[in-house]
């Protein structure tokens, strides 16, 4: 048998996903507009809508579309066809799960009498020192529930206004290869970060961290994934983006954080990194061989094939060391002025957090992996100028009822 691998690619040096082909409409949202600006006038695009790339600018791309030519904000489009939305943490039932099932079950009875030397390579490596994917299924069970406090129903209607209204495209849709493969990624990805860093496992705290999430979501492109922010414990300030929807944010960063449009900002920054595909193109895995390999390891334990990890290598290096290339930080910066700023959130938010993140302790790790924090607030105050909140209720900011709850600084 070939060795188990799933065919994946990431790029980690700027590129742009969105020039490769047709891009897809995904929000309700969306906007053929005539300047790249997220108030500029601009004809109402339909769920499902193909439009073919010319060029980019910021967030935004130039499109041709029925004879016509506009720019669209990429927090609406995709290269994604539309498909459902991928529950995380959850194994498919599907019959053809079932089928693969079966013959990766019959192929074990036969290669248990030949010795399973080739599947060593499918199994976890060094699943203890490297990986607590117990950790990450305490984070996948908690639920996903939209806060539906009095001041915030109005907002919570949109949202779910929206998610219904992709109805029409994914009765007969089925969970896209692509968005399993990054899930797939992402989830390992995780588990390696809850090695590092224990997670707090505060139920009601994580729950209103992602019922913002899921707002924030609800009004991009991302419809095929669930997302869920998680907190761990640390003294640097940090927070995490991984692919196919896991967030991290750290106690030492809740601590700094003074408004819920604050932490919207940052939550909605590390989802820009997810939604924008900075972590570049995964490619559709082998059910049946990820079948196999869950099979053949050792039970309660997750499959991590060599290709993966080397893809894993790279982007724990880039949390730590080398950052993404700038230009992605200063895109996600702008993704998440425009994602607050649709959901009633001031779009002021990030760039307030950021000023006082410049003159914080315990920055070291995040000055070292993104741009010049100066830099990023001018780029911010300018992009803030360009969003409308008047006809978007406010939300009310509940986060001081939950910043008593951060657990006290281990020394």
């Amino acid at each position: 048998m070939r060795a188990y691998t799933v065919s994946l690619l990431l790029l980690f040096l700027p590129f742009s996903i969105f020039s490769k082909g047709n891009v897809y409409v995904q929000s309700n949202k969306a906007k053929l507009l005539s300047q790249p600006k997220l108030n500029s006038d601009g004809i109402l695009l339909k769920q499902g809508d193909v439009l073919t790339p010319i060029t980019e600018q910021g967030l935004f791309v130039q499109v041709r579309w029925e004879e016509k030519t506009g720019w669209v904000s990429k927090l609406f489009v995709s290269p994604l066809p539309p498909g459902n939305q991928m529950k995380l943490g959850i194994t498919s039932n599907s019959s053809e799960a079932v089928v693969a099932r079966q013959r990766a079950s019959d192929f074990t009875k036969t290669a248990a009498a030949r010795g399973l030397s080739e599947t060593q390579k499918m199994r976890v490596r060094g699943e203890g020192d490297l990986y607590d994917f117990e950790s990450l299924r305490w984070l996948e069970s908690v639920p996903l529930l939209i806060d539906e406090s009095s001041s915030e129903k109005k907002n919570t209607q949109l949202s779910i206004s929206n998610q219904s209204s992709q109805t029409f495209l994914s009765k007969e849709l089925t969970v896209l290869g692509e968005t399993k493969a990054e899930v797939k990624t992402g989830r390992s990805l995780a588990a390696r970060l809850l090695k590092k860093y224990p997670i707090v496992k505060d139920y009601e705290f994580t729950r209103y961290l992602n019922s913002i999430a899921t707002k924030l979501g609800a009004v991009s492109s991302r419809n095929d994934l669930e997302f869920r922010v998680g907190i761990i414990d640390s003294k640097e300030v940090n927070a995490f983006s991984c692919p196919g929807g896991y967030l991290f944010i750290t106690t030492a960063t809740l601590r700094k954080i003074q408004t819920e449009s604050e932490l919207a900002g940052i939550i909605a920054h590390e989802m820009g990194h997810v939604i924008l595909f900075h972590n570049g193109e995964f490619k559709d895995s082998n059910l049946f061989v990820d079948i196999l390999a869950s099979l053949l390891t050792p039970p309660g334990s997750e499959v991590v094939n060599s290709t993966m990890a080397t893809a894993l290598d790279e982007m724990e290096k880039q949390f730590f060391e080398t950052g993404r290339d700038s230009k992605l930080e200063l895109e996600a910066d702008e993704a998440s002025v425009g994602l607050v700023s649709q959901i009633g959130y001031s779009p002021m938010g990030l760039s307030s957090y950021l000023n006082t993140m410049s003159k914080s302790e315990g920055t070291e790790l995040i000055k070292k992996t993104h741009p010049e924090t100066n830099l990023r607030i001018a780029k911010l105050v300018y992009i803030e100028t360009s969003v409308s909140l008047e006809a978007t209720p406010m939300v009310s900011d509940r986060y001081s009822e939950f910043k008593k709850r951060i657990p006290n600084e281990t020394k």
